[in-house]
């Protein structure tokens, strides 16, 4: 029988990290009412104005909903990204694109409700609203996710300072594997060697990474997710086997297959042999069949 496999996920996940969503909501926000009160005055369809006390319970009205709709968008994102929908980055660029025409439309139906710009119809009304907030919410929606992407980047590509670096005692040449595992504030916790990294075990909200040092078997607790080590390694040896493991396939000396499933041998005595569970067993075989990492 053909067991069913996780999909593998590769989209970052901190575009759906609870924290960057916030930052991204409050720029957006600040940008676009910024954006509309510079481009208002050299509108003929626009109405967006606080000094005028007949449209500024309109503007406020706007202003408010606007924000509500992002914000609920964004809470169902981080909701149903971890638990129903398996984003990628299509499936994300699309929802950015909803929130754009929903609110757009709604600028749209305010002004053809309430304002009446003459001379206009409402397709044309439509139109300018859903362009007008493309620009409005486009422009910091690009940016937060480019200063996101950067600054995972930075993390990933932190130098390292080499007399840290758990290892063996020896030189740490400079085209090294390091591994380099921060906690979930991003902090920098544990730098490895690959060569010295064996497995890394999820405890509850932690992660226990096992790696030797000098010859001898050691542990490092951390708090993080273990879905977040095997989001950022996605092009690394390290593989998550389990709802419990990821092992680095580099150390892996045996996969047998038991009666009652796979199990991993490392070249390291101490270590007990790592089950390989009937999710991630396809991806396992395969990796391990077409000599990967």
């Amino acid at each position: 029988m053909k067991h069913k496999h996780k999909r593998i996920n590769n989209f970052p996940a901190y575009f759906t990290d609870g924290g960057n969503l916030l930052i991204e909501v409050t720029v957006s926000v600040l940008f676009a009412l910024v954006f509309l009160v510079i481009y208002s005055p050299y509108s003929n369809t626009a109405w967006f104005d606080t000094g005028k006390s007949e449209r500024f319970l309109l503007t406020a009205f706007f202003v408010i909903i606007g924000t509500l709709m992002l914000i609920i968008s964004r809470i169902l994102m981080f909701f149903l990204s971890k638990k129903i929908v398996h984003l990628n980055y299509y499936k994300y660029v699309i929802w950015l694109l909803s929130e754009i025409v929903i609110i757009g439309t709604f600028h749209a139906l305010l002004s053809w409700e309430y304002i009446h710009p003459d001379g206009f119809t409402l397709s044309y009304i439509l139109f300018k609203s859903i362009l007008i907030t493309l620009l409005a919410l486009g422009v910091p929606f690009v940016i937060t996710n480019l200063c996101f992407a950067l600054f995972n980047m930075r993390k990933l590509l932190q130098l390292t300072d080499t007399s840290n670096v758990e290892s063996d005692g020896e030189a740490i040449a400079q085209n090294m594997d390091i591994i380099n595992i921060t906690d979930n504030n991003g902090s920098l916790k544990l730098s490895v060697k690959l060569d010295n990294l064996y497995y890394i075990k999820a405890e509850d909200n932690y992660i226990k990474v096992y790696y030797t040092k000098k010859g001898v078997l050691s542990s490092y607790m951390l708090r993080c997710k273990i879905q977040t080590i095997e989001d950022t390694f996605t092009e690394s040896p390290l593989m998550r086997c389990h709802r419990t493991y990821i092992v680095n396939t580099r150390k892996v000396k045996v996969l047998r297959n038991e009666s009652d499933g796979f199990y991993m041998d490392f070249d390291c005595d101490g270590i007990d042999p790592i089950p390989v569970s009937k999710t991630y067993t396809e991806n396992v075989v395969k990796r391990f069949s077409g000599l990967k990492n």
